[in-house]
């Protein structure tokens, strides 16, 4: 779907369906005048969750569609989210392939911002999730083609962030749609070596044997189960330009079992998602590239599934990882910690400024935010700040988690350097397991986000519906530009 910026004066607008988001109490004079020329007036103020078509038969736009924002001391950025999936879905719904969008100067919050934000819901609405169905759920409705930006003001630069950082958002939860019988570790780096065809970037795969030529002990682990062979997958995007350096670290594990401690059946499908990290750093990266923001951005994963067999690692054990620190296994099922060790302590050799890592790392995070946020540690505090920041103007809120001795002291091994598992009944479970990966990044400044209870949708909202929800894609596309800007 296409996003594009006009700038015409409301009399100049022409469009099969227009748009406009109202405040309550904030309605603009010609709108009110349409609706008592259609004898609606007061059916409709702007009121929260309500929405009203009307026809405007001498005007450019055929038809209109007010949805109510509600009142201006509770609107916020987000709600122009949730009104842009709303208005997709009745779009879509009438089969109406072209449509605009228009919203009045006259409020508190920005207009460029709320223009932007509803464009974003609008196009993640977009995005189909009955992909291998035979018969489309939605085959009832139209795939709406456009969406026209309309103001008399300049905001072109706003909708193209928009439809850039949408569209990298849905080919994140795209690729996370796909089973582990479609998306295994190699499928996954040929994803990671098409999308730097394409932008001009470098990348390089490594293989099972080079893997094991280099000591990367922790993703050999996880893999050892599986007769799908890990790899390491690095993109780099401006290799080589003197620009500030950020390491980029994702989770990918294809499809997680638990090993030889097994998952229960329970909800074990869903563990197709626990490639979610790394996917979300491959949609920033790609919004990085289009953006074409200033910055060295090195992504790295090591992709793996893990699954019990003869083969496979055993608790008890006792591996070697990249940088030579020993871990002992104590629980197979904690498994994305230990391919993140040798992929981190990758990262850190090629000595970025700053260490990012994002993963489904660990069930108890839902338990500390719920569905609402996600759990952040690091030990960059300037960088946590800026990070918070982009949370609120994206609605991908960050919550710190505190980093002290005593978590350190909850990993450590009697009979190798450090243990996988922090207590066996799960104390301090989201904290332990970003203190083992803080274990293996050295001195280089490191943050830890724990998407694990935000990455998939149990009760969709306005633009976001069930599934793979790609939440951390704008977050630290956001971040990242504000990182930037802040060495320059």
């Amino acid at each position: 779907m296409k996003i594009k910026f006009e700038k015409k004066e409301i009399g100049e607008i022409g469009t099969e369906l227009l748009f406009v988001p109202c405040i309550k109490g904030r309605m603009p004079s010609w709108a009110s005048e349409i609706l008592k020329k259609n004898g609606v007036e007061n059916n409709f103020g702007g009121e929260k969750e309500k929405s009203l078509f009307v026809p405007a038969p001498d005007k450019g736009y055929k038809r209109l569609l007010f949805i109510g924002i509600g009142k201006e001391e509770k609107a916020k950025i987000e709600s122009f989210r949730e009104a842009g999936g709303k208005a997709y879905s009745l779009a879509s719904g009438k089969k109406i392939k072209k449509c605009g969008v228009w919203i009045s100067g006259e409020m508190e919050l920005g207009r460029g911002d709320a223009l932007q934000a509803f464009a974003e819901g609008f196009a993640l609405k977009s995005q189909r999730t009955d992909v291998y169905k035979t018969e489309k759920e939605e085959k009832k409705k139209k795939e709406v083609e456009e969406l026209v930006v309309f103001s008399e003001e300049d905001y072109s630069r706003k909708t193209r962030e928009a439809e850039i950082l949408s569209t990298a958002q849905n080919y994140a939860r795209r690729l996370d749609m796909d089973p582990s019988n479609m998306m295994d570790p190699q499928r996954m780096a040929d994803e990671a070596l098409v999308l730097a065809k394409k932008y001009g970037m470098d990348c390089r795969v490594y293989s099972r044997g080079e893997l094991e030529k280099k000591g990367m002990g922790g993703i050999l682990a996880v893999g050892k189960g599986s007769a799908k062979h890990p790899t390491l997958v690095r993109v780099v995007y401006n290799k080589g330009k003197n620009l500030p350096h950020i390491a980029l670290v994702g989770k990918a594990i294809t499809f997680d079992s638990g090993g030889i401690s097994i998952k229960p059946g329970k909800g074990m499908a869903s563990m197709k998602y626990d490639k979610s990290g790394a996917l979300v750093l491959l949609g920033v990266i790609k919004a990085l590239a289009e953006l074409k923001v200033p910055v060295k951005a090195t992504l790295i994963f090591g992709a793996a599934e893990n699954m019990p067999d003869g083969k496979a690692v055993n608790p008890g054990d006792i591996i070697k990882s990249y940088n030579g620190k020993t871990i002992e296994i104590l629980n197979t099922d904690a498994e994305g910690r230990v391919c993140l060790a040798d992929s981190v302590a990758y990262a850190a050799e090629m000595k970025p400024e700053l260490i990012l890592d994002a993963a489904t790392l660990t069930g108890a995070a839902n338990v500390v935010l719920g569905r609402h946020g996600i759990c952040m540690m690091g030990t960059e505090a300037n960088a946590m700040g800026l990070l918070e920041e982009a949370g609120k103007e994206t609605y991908e809120r960050v919550w710190p988690l505190p980093v002290w001795e005593e978590y350190s002291e909850m990993i450590k091994s009697d009979i190798a350097d450090v243990k996988n598992l922090g207590s066996e009944q799960g104390e301090a479970g989201t904290i332990t397991a970003g203190i083992f990966i803080k274990e293996f990044v050295g001195k280089t400044p490191w943050i830890h986000l724990d998407i694990a209870s935000v990455d998939l949708i149990e009760h969709p909202n306005a633009y976001l519906p069930k599934g793979p929800s790609a939440r951390g894609v704008r977050l630290v596309t956001s971040f990242i530009r504000k990182w930037v800007q802040q060495k320059q």
